[in-house]
């Protein structure tokens, strides 16, 4: 009996397959299918690079047939950005692309130094390899100027026929003011002038040889390239080092063809802090004895010395600065402490400071 009740039920069963009532192809084919449908779509939306142009050594110009999605130039997700670009002869991005003001999908991408007539490819988000041809062009900077003592400025023009690329990006467009403008695809503005193209200066240096035989790099100070409303990109000697006065440095680029690349150095009195003040735990205003009127509080930091025995380091906070007063915010999470009063003390001798004290709040 219980034999019988086993053997009808398979047999039952075979009758409904061979009949085609019950069928087990069709459902996979139809997620087959289906993943098919929705790997083309995610083809689709990925964009593709269209044309790719050497602006300068450091700097391509490149056209996709979309704009990009907005993660893929988020400065948040720059490391894996980075990935998206992969280029043969050692070349990478340094920096997100910033699509042109005025354009759909052209974008300023900056990268290390190509060579000269070296072919290059390049695979985005490994797609089929693009090919152009490398340039050793640089950028015309019409001065080198000392500005504290242990930083100088390399100046370029938009007479000379060179904007730094805040100026006619998209990104920056609503902060730039009557700074921004946009730039037809030969990259020429609306009188018909053409420009070369200041791309990111982020992680770039110089080299400075002085009148005495001391080599040394210069490195560039963040977020001064395009600041104040002028083109003046800030270097700083290593940390400790200063220009010292009656000597001759000479500046050399891999990236920036300088016309005047010589100064004498002179002595420049450090900036004099006038009083701090607390904004929460975590930030304070620092107020100068003078409006530098720049933004020569880029990349300084001064030492809190708590009362209690403690100390605390602080960073200005780039481009914060109004007239005379800069933000700085405490680092590797320090935070003030209520009732603590702490001796602010410039470090690296870019000010002085006599009895300037914050209280915690």
């Amino acid at each position: 009996m219980k034999l019988s009740k086993r053997i009808v039920p398979a047999a039952l069963a075979l009758s409904v397959l061979s009949a085609g009532l019950v069928t087990f192809g069709e459902p996979l084919n139809a997620d087959a299918a289906n993943n098919k449908a929705v790997a083309a779509a995610e083809n689709e939306q990925v964009a593709k690079i269209t044309n790719i142009k050497p602006l300068n050594t450091m700097t391509l110009q490149i056209i996709f047939n979309q704009p990009l999605a907005a993660a893929d130039v988020d400065l948040n997700n720059l490391d894996a950005i980075k990935k998206h670009f992969i280029f043969n002869g050692d070349l990478e991005i340094v920096n997100v692309p910033r699509l042109m003001t005025g354009s759909k999908s052209t974008y300023i991408v900056p990268v290390t130094f190509q060579e000269d007539d070296f072919i290059y490819t390049l695979s985005y988000k490994e797609q089929r390899n693009k090919v152009f041809e490398g340039t050793d062009e640089k950028v015309f900077v019409r001065n080198v100027e000392q500005v504290t003592n242990d930083t100088f400025t390399l100046e370029a023009f938009q007479e000379d026929g060179v904007v730094d690329y805040a100026n006619i990006i998209e990104a920056y467009r609503a902060g730039r003011g009557n700074l921004a403008f946009s730039l037809d695809r030969q990259n020429r503005d609306a009188s018909g002038k053409r420009f070369d193209i200041i791309s990111s200066l982020r992680d770039r240096y110089v080299t400075v040889k002085t009148s005495e035989g001391e080599e040394f790099v210069a490195n560039y100070v963040p977020f001064t390239q395009a600041a104040d409303g002028r083109q003046a990109s800030q270097f700083r000697l290593p940390a400790g080092q200063t220009l010292k006065p009656g000597v001759t440095y000479r500046v050399y680029s891999q990236w920036a063809e300088i016309d005047v690349k010589s100064f004498v150095a002179k002595e420049i009195a450090p900036f004099v802090l006038q009083s701090v003040k607390a904004i929460d735990d975590k930030s304070f205003e620092l107020q100068l004895t003078n409006d530098p009127q720049s933004d020569l509080l880029a990349g300084r930091s001064v030492e809190l010395k708590g009362n209690d025995g403690s100390t605390l380091q602080a960073q200005y906070r780039y481009s914060s600065r109004k007239g005379a007063v800069g933000i700085f915010d405490l680092a590797n999470g320090g935070t003030l402490k209520a009732n603590v009063s702490y001796t602010v003390v410039p470090l690296n001798n870019w000010a002085t400071a006599t009895n300037v004290v914050l209280q915690g709040k």
